[in-house]
C-alpha cells in the first residue's frame, strides 16, 4: 500500500444498475440494493473494528454506462473483499465485467507456489442464474450460504425482500453473508494496487448465455499397434473407443461418458486423440478452453508416450486435468499396478498425483468426479486469460447496445 492511503473497503459491491422505469420515474429500482449494501455495512461495523468508510463500498451515483470515477477505481484497488450481486442483468453488463476484471489482476498477482489464488470473491445471489449459465470466471466459485441453501439458491435476496412469507429469511442471510465477507477479508490477503484505467480493461463475461468449449482428449492405443502383452478387450480402432470399464452392460467408451457429462455441465464437448491436440498441450497454439484428459496407465510404459507425456508435463498445462482408470476386474492391469504407476511419476513427475489428476476406481467414481475435473481446469483457463487487450492501437469501445 501506497504511504498515506488509508485502508481500503472490507468489500466492495459490484451490481448491475436498474434503469428509471419511465412510467414510474420516481421510483429508485435500486434501492432494495442499497438497503442489503447498509445492512451489511451495519454488521461488519458490529463484527469489527473498522470505520464507517472502511465497512464497504457500492456506487451509489453512475447509471449504466458512465464510466467509473476515482473514488470507484480507489476502492477496486485496495477492497478486501469483492461481492458480485449475481443476476442475469448483472453478467450482461460491460461495467460489471470489466469491475470483476479489475479485482481479478489484482488477485492474479498472489497466486502461491502451487499456482492457487486468494479466494477473495464472494457472490450475493440476488435473482437465480443457473449454473449451467454462468461464465466460466464464475463457474468455480461456490455461491451457497451454508443452512440458506435452498431458499436462498431458488429466490434469492429478490425473492426475500418481495414475498412476505420470506422475508424472515433476509435477515438470516444477510447476517450470514456479513459474517462470510469478515471470515474471507481476514483469511485472504489481496494487496492494494494502482487504480486500473476503465480503458484498458475488457469484461471477463464475454462467454455469458454461450455453450463453453471443452476439449476431452483420450490417450490411449488402439488394437492394430497395441503391445502384444496387453488385452485388446478394453481398447477399439481409434484412442476414442477405448473403454477401461468395459464389461456387461457398460460398452460406452469412457471419452463418450466424459461428453455427456460435460454437455450436462452446458460445454460444448469435442473428443480428440493426443496427435490431433499436439499444438495445444505441446506447443504454442492457444487453446479455446479448458480440456480433460483421459490416460491409459500403459501409455506410460511405451518410451515414445512417454517422452510425450514428459513434454506435455513440463509445459505445465493447468488448464487440463489429467484422469487415470483403474479398474479392479481388469486383472493385468491390477497386476502390474505398481510398475505402471512408477511410470506414471517418471512420465508426469508434477502433473500426477498432483490436484490437476485423478486417480478414478470405477465407472461412477468418474461420473462422481468429473464436475469437479472440469471446474478446476476451467478455473484455470480463466483465470489466466488475459483481462487486459494486447498492445498496439487501442479498439474503438462497444456500446453497450451492439452486438458482439
Amino acid at each position: 500500500m501506497s504511504h498515506g492511503r488509508r485502508p481500503g473497503p472490507y468489500f466492495f459491491l459490484s451490481y448491475a444498475h436498474l434503469p428509471q422505469q419511465r412510467f414510474n420515474p420516481g421510483v429508485n429500482l435500486n434501492e432494495p440494493i442499497f438497503k442489503l449494501f447498509a445492512a451489511l455495512c451495519k454488521h461488519i461495523l458490529h463484527m469489527t473494528n473498522c470505520t464507517d468508510v472502511e465497512a464497504g463500498f457500492m456506487d451509489q451515483k453512475l447509471e449504466s454506462g458512465d464510466r467509473w470515477n476515482d473514488q470507484l477505481a480507489e476502492a477496486l484497488a485496495t477492497c478486501r473483499v469483492f461481492v458480485p450481486v449475481y443476476s442475469p442483468r448483472y453478467f450482461q453488463s460491460e461495467e460489471c465485467g470489466k469491475e470483476w476484471a479489475a479485482f481479478m489482476h489484482r488477485v492474479q498477482a498472489h497466486r502461491d507456489a502451487d499456482g492457487r489464488e486468494p479466494q477473495a470473491i464472494v457472490p450475493v445471489v440476488w435473482h437465480p442464474v443457473p449454473p449451467d449459465d454462468l461464465p466460466d470466471v464464475a463457474r468455480p466459485i461456490q455461491f451457497s450460504l451454508l443452512s440458506m441453501d435452498e431458499r436462498y439458491l431458488e429466490d434469492g435476496f429478490y425473492g426475500f425482500t418481495e414475498l412476505p412469507g420470506l422475508r424472515s429469511h433476509y435477515r438470516t442471510a444477510t447476517y450470514a453473508l456479513a459474517k462470510r465477507i469478515v471470515s474471507v477479508a481476514k483469511e485472504t490477503q489481496v494487496a492494494p494496487c494502482e487504480p486500473l484505467p476503465y480503458d484498458r480493461l475488457g469484461s471477463v463475461f464475454g462467454d455469458y448465455g454461450r455453450r463453453h468449449p471443452l476439449k476431452v482428449t483420450v490417450v490411449a492405443s488402439v488394437t492394430e499397434t497395441l503391445s502384444h502383452q496387453r488385452d485388446p478387450y478394453y481398447y477399439g480402432h481409434a484412442a476414442a473407443e477405448w473403454n477401461p470399464f468395459r464389461g456387461p452392460g457398460n460398452s460406452k467408451p469412457l471419452a463418450e461418458c466424459a461428453r455427456e457429462l460435460a454437455e450436462v455441465q452446458g460445454y460444448r464437448a469435442e473428443i480428440v486423440g493426443f496427435e490431433q491436440y499436439t499444438e495445444q498441450l505441446l506447443g504454442t497454439a492457444q487453446p479455446e478452453g479448458p480440456a480433460v484428459m483421459l490416460l491409459d496407465a500403459w501409455e506410460a510404459t511405451q518410451p515414445g508416450r512417454r517422452a510425450d507425456l514428459l513434454r506435455f508435463d513440463q509445459r505445465d498445462r493447468q488448464w487440463v486435468s489429467v484422469v487415470v482408470p483403474w479398474n479392479s476386474a481388469d486383472e493385468q492391469t491390477e497386476q502390474a499396478r505398481k510398475l505402471l504407476k512408477e511410470r506414471l511419476r517418471e512420465a508426469l513427475p508434477s502433473k500426477y498425483g498432483g490436484p490437476e489428476s485423478w486417480d478414478v476406481p470405477s465407472l461412477e467414481a468418474f461420473r462422481q468426479a468429473f464436475p469437479d475435473m472440469v471446474a478446476r481446469a476451467a478455473s484455470h483457463f480463466f483465470r489466466t486469460a488475459r483481462t487486459f487487450p494486447p498492445t498496439g492501437h487501442a479498439a474503438r469501445k462497444p456500446r453497450l447496445m451492439e452486438d458482439p
